[in-house]
């Protein structure tokens, strides 16, 4: 499976009765019981398409945001995160009507069903883009002016590297 595959795996989970259960909002929300693996595969696509454009989308955005944390780079991002929870009303819209899940969905189940659906290959690329990530932040941290920038990047794509190597943990151990 590929890597927006296993981004959306980590919305899904199995209840003890063996039906599949959506989690729109992940660990902070209520789980939907899935009525058809129609309505399951729909979800899957629209998800994947939805991960597919706010990736897509967040280099332009970044590029027209200005400087951090200046008025203009917080509105920029205000209306990228308004845009992206608009963009979820289709699928919001779909699942408000079906059956509350008794189950919640916990941290462990989601990065499990994310390692699984991403597979080793794609989580050891991940690794490795992550450290040349990591070490290229920690190199704009400490040679050039870009102290914000190489602070932000070493702290989010160490924890990136963080996740990843325990995901691929995680996958092996089952």
């Amino acid at each position: 499976m590929g890597y927006f595959d296993g981004l959306t795996a980590a919305s899904f989970k199995k209840d003890a009765e063996g039906r599949e259960l959506f989690f729109l909002w992940g660990k902070l929300g209520k789980g939907r019981i899935i009525p058809s693996e129609a309505d399951g595969a729909w979800i899957r696509h629209y998800l994947n398409i939805y991960y597919i454009c706010v990736l897509v989308a967040i280099v332009p955005m970044l590029m027209i945001s200005g400087e951090p944390f200046r008025p203009r780079w917080l509105l920029t991002i205000g209306i990228f995160m308004a845009l992206a929870l608009v963009a979820l009303t289709p699928l919001w819209a779909r699942v408000r009507a079906w059956s509350l899940a008794g189950e919640r969905l916990t941290y462990g189940e989601a990065i499990s069903a994310s390692a699984k659906a991403h597979g080793a290959v794609s989580l050891s690329i991940l690794i490795a883009l992550s450290g040349v990530l990591t070490i290229g932040s920690l190199f704009v941290l400490v040679y050039t002016d870009g102290t914000m920038v190489g602070a932000l990047g070493t702290i989010f794509f160490g924890a990136c590297l963080g996740l990843f190597i325990w995901m691929l943990g995680a996958r092996r151990r089952g």
